[in-house]
């Protein structure tokens, strides 16, 4: 089995905000690095039968698109089955398949879904699990089995009122945000790959975290549907 040399982990998704560009310093070690992560969403795709996975990170310049050397690795546990009942331990959740995202020259390639030989902060790319390519910045394309993928620069979606924000912790918390407000990164882009999978590549979806957890506890559960727990993290070659 074929396999690129090793990459590290660099950061995983979390938010906060701030003025610069569309980085939301997640990861101050990497902030602003091409391998930093800005935010991640995933949700029903436009086929009810599939999921959207979109990934964001800082983009410097209208130039700057991805680095070669940071693969993004979205993790995906469709089991469930490493969910304990004590929430504190419940963050470690391991990945059961993971789709891989890697730019050379002018495109970004795509691997997966697929079953990793390591879970570890460590990964490799089995070459044999690619589905296909597709130009950075075009509109798009379908890839193999039916999944649409797109790698560019769009406007960051992600909403924050910085000024009031500030306000809010200068002030009465009771100030509060208001019906309306002015988004600080309505100029700011992001480097973006998202990905429509088809959910039969995904397996069947576990029950939803938070159901796992009361049950765990003994707790009425909330009888919330089946959902993938999800999570993305930047990786360097080493």
């Amino acid at each position: 089995m074929k396999k690129i040399a090793l990459w590290s982990t660099l950061a995983i998704v979390a938010i906060a905000g701030t003025l610069i560009a569309a980085d939301h310093l997640d990861a101050p070690n990497v902030a602003m690095q091409p391998s930093d992560i800005a935010d991640f969403y995933a949700f029903e795709g436009e086929d009810a039968n599939s999921t959207t996975f979109i990934v964001t990170l800082p983009a410097a310049s209208a130039a700057s698109n991805f680095d070669e050397n940071v693969m993004i690795e979205i993790n995906i546990d469709n089991t469930g089955a490493d969910v304990p009942g004590a929430f504190p331990a419940s963050v470690g959740v391991s990945e059961d398949l993971v789709i891989q995202a890697l730019r050379q020259g002018d495109r970004m390639y795509f691997f997966g879904p697929y079953a990793p030989s390591s879970t570890t902060i460590s990964s490799s790319i089995d070459v044999n699990e690619a589905i296909g390519s597709v130009a950075i910045g075009s509109t798009g394309e379908t890839l193999t089995g039916g999944v649409r993928a797109y790698a560019g620069q769009r406007q960051d979606a992600f909403f924050f009122d910085f000024q009031q924000f500030n306000t809010v912790i200068g002030t009465a918390p009771a100030e509060g945000f208001g019906t309306t407000g002015t988004n600080a990164f309505t100029s700011a882009n992001v480097n973006a790959i998202v990905l429509e999978v088809p959910n039969a590549l995904l397996g069947t979806a576990p029950t939803h975290l938070a159901d796992q957890f009361r049950a765990g506890l003994g707790a009425p559960v909330y009888g919330l549907p089946n959902s993938y727990n999800v999570w993305v993290e930047t990786k360097r070659r080493n």
